[in-house]
C-alpha cells in the first residue's frame, strides 16, 4: 500500500474533501450534520486553526481552513474523524468504518485558487440538485460569507465559470 506523505505548513490554506465510507449517506440527517459542526467547533476550541468554509452533504464534506499552532492539517482531519466516531458511538449509533481512510487536499496557491475553491464549495449542494441556488443550503458557510460582502443571495443558481469543470471530490 503506498504511504502518502503530506507536506503542510501552519499559515497554508489547505482544501479537504473527506467522503464517507462506500458513500454511505450517513450525514444526511441534520442530526449528524449538527454534530459534525459541533464537532468542528470543540476541535476548534482545543486545537485552533482558522475556519474558513465547508459544506456538509450527504456523503461528503469539503472544508477550507488553516492550520494551527496546536496541530497539523493531518492531526485535525484524524481528530475530527475520532470526535465525530465518539459521539456517534455514545448516542448508540454505529461507528464503524463512517469515514474513507484517505482524503483529498490541495494547498491553495494564491487568492484566485481560493476564491475557486471557495465558489465551489458553495456551489456544490446546487450541482448534486440538494437546492436551486446556494443561499437555500443550510449546512454550508455560505451565509457567513453573503454577511460579509462576498456574494448576493441569488449567487449560484448556475455554475460559475471560474470553477467549470472542477471535479474534487
Amino acid at each position: 500500500m503506498p504511504r502518502y506523505r503530506r507536506y503542510f505548513e501552519r499559515h497554508y490554506w489547505v482544501f479537504l474533501t473527506l467522503v464517507t465510507g462506500n458513500r454511505r449517506p450517513w450525514l444526511r440527517p441534520a442530526a449528524n450534520k449538527k454534530l459534525l459542526l459541533e464537532s468542528m467547533r470543540e476541535l476548534k476550541q482545543r486545537h485552533p486553526y482558522r475556519h474558513l468554509g465547508h459544506v456538509i452533504l450527504d456523503d461528503h464534506i469539503h472544508w477550507l481552513l488553516i492550520a494551527g499552532p496546536t496541530a497539523s492539517v493531518p492531526e485535525l482531519v484524524s481528530r475530527l474523524k475520532q470526535t465525530v466516531n465518539f459521539k456517534r458511538h455514545h448516542r448508540g449509533q454505529s461507528w464503524n468504518g463512517l469515514w474513507q481512510r484517505r482524503y483529498y487536499d490541495h494547498i491553495l496557491r494564491d487568492d484566485e485558487d481560493f476564491r475557486r475553491h471557495l465558489d465551489y464549495i458553495h456551489y456544490n449542494p446546487v450541482k448534486h440538485g440538494y437546492v436551486a441556488m446556494a443561499c437555500q443550503y443550510r449546512w454550508s458557510s455560505f451565509h457567513a460569507w453573503l454577511a460579509r460582502g462576498a456574494y448576493t443571495k441569488c449567487w449560484g443558481t448556475a455554475e460559475p465559470k471560474r470553477i467549470s469543470g472542477m471535479e474534487l471530490e
